[in-house]
């Protein structure tokens, strides 16, 4: 193990909700160490039933809730109040005052289930790709990801061995992002609901509240469901196939030159990336364990490294990059400022970007394979 624990880089102080969380999925989930071989079919067959399930579920979540907080809509404006059409600001108070107290046990009930959902998929996923959440600091540094997808908790703004995953964002950007995380499943939803219902209140179709709104309640639940199911999967199949990688590596060790590139290489992808992912925790904290690395703080000079890479041997510099593709992939689909970064070294390395290889490495890794296996298939 490196030095500094790397649940504790990720994570110094977990929330009383994250620690709720992950007592839920450590329950449901007893298994203390990474397997050792590829997940069976029957395993991710079950994998994608726990996905789909959970965005069923949060779909009629919202129809539900929709249905209730649209009809309670119709029912208190036309059955009740005959309309509204007449009544001054002052007298509509009881009605505005009735009607968000409602929606907002509605919306309240509606929430706690998805969060429950949510951990029950996300516990269901651990199971089954053989995630170990027991009895060491990378399974807690595993529990502690898992348990922030589940809650849709963001990333922690501070430094990870030494590197700032925020490097590139400005302090307003910063703070609009912990905004809106913070919006992203509970206020947000609750505003939708309010902001619908002032819309459609005023126009022909207010008599089929309860039809519009349903629907488009559940796509919502639907959308942050499947973000949070897909980072389950990810963090889930991580710890095989990062333990799959480490062992390649311990059997053909980099020479120090390439050691120190792929360190300072990890660090600039973790920058790129704009979040501390715990995949790319996990694979950093085994790199200094295998590298036996006694500094464990890395200031990062990638343009320095990047020129060392460009006069690796030719063997080495492919084994480099093919661990900076895999690294790449473990943090979802490869686009953006990832992709920006992988071009970049392969154009400093005088090399095509391999566009199918990466593609597939990522089908693979979703598919609980090891990188470059050719059992994966490309659904």
């Amino acid at each position: 193990m490196a030095e500094t624990r790397p649940d504790l880089e990720y994570a110094p102080q977990p929330s009383i909700f994250e620690r709720w969380a992950g007592r839920f999925l450590q329950h449901h989930n007893r298994r203390r160490t990474t397997p050792g071989q590829a997940r069976r079919h029957h395993e991710l067959k079950g994998i994608e039933r726990a996905f789909y399930a959970s965005i069923a579920w949060a779909i009629v979540a919202g129809i539900v809730s929709g249905g209730v907080i649209g009809g309670m809509e119709w029912y208190m404006r036309q059955g009740m109040l005959g309309g509204m059409q007449d009544m001054s600001l002052m007298e509509q108070l009881p009605y505005w005052a009735g009607f968000f107290a409602v929606a907002g046990v509605v919306s309240a009930l509606e929430i706690a289930f998805l969060y429950w959902n949510a951990l029950r998929g996300v516990a269901t996923t651990s199971r089954l790709a053989g995630a170990p959440l027991h009895d060491s600091p990378l399974a807690e540094l595993t529990l502690l990801g898992l348990s922030r997808a589940a809650l849709e908790f963001p990333s922690p703004r501070h430094r990870i061995y030494g590197i700032d995953p925020y490097a590139y964002l400005s302090r307003w950007r910063l703070m609009a992002m912990s905004v809106m995380y913070r919006l992203k499943v509970g206020v947000t939803s609750f505003l939708l609901r309010v902001f619908l219902r002032r819309v459609l209140g005023r126009v022909a179709l207010r008599g089929l509240l309860p039809l519009v709104t349903g629907p488009l309640y559940a796509a919502w639940n639907a959308i942050i469901t499947w973000r949070i199911m897909v980072k389950a999967r990810e963090q889930a199949l991580g710890p095989f196939a990062i333990e799959a990688m480490i062992v390649r590596l311990s059997q053909a060790p980099f020479s120090e030159r390439a050691q120190e590139v792929l360190l300072h290489a990890m660090g600039a992808l973790i920058m790129a990336n704009r979040d501390a992912h715990p995949n790319h925790i996990y694979l950093l904290s085994r790199l200094l364990d295998t590298f036996h690395r006694q500094q464990h703080e890395i200031e990062v000079d990638w343009p320095g490294q990047r020129f060392v890479l460009s006069r690796l041997e030719r063997a080495e510099k492919h084994r480099v990059l093919e661990l900076l593709i895999a690294a790449t992939v473990l943090a979802g689909r490869c686009k953006g400022k990832r992709k920006r970064f992988l071009e970049e070294l392969f154009e400093a390395c005088d090399m095509a970007y391999p566009h199918e290889k990466v593609r597939s490495w990522r089908r693979q890794f979703m598919h609980g394979q090891p990188f470059g296996s050719a059992a994966a298939n490309g659904k």
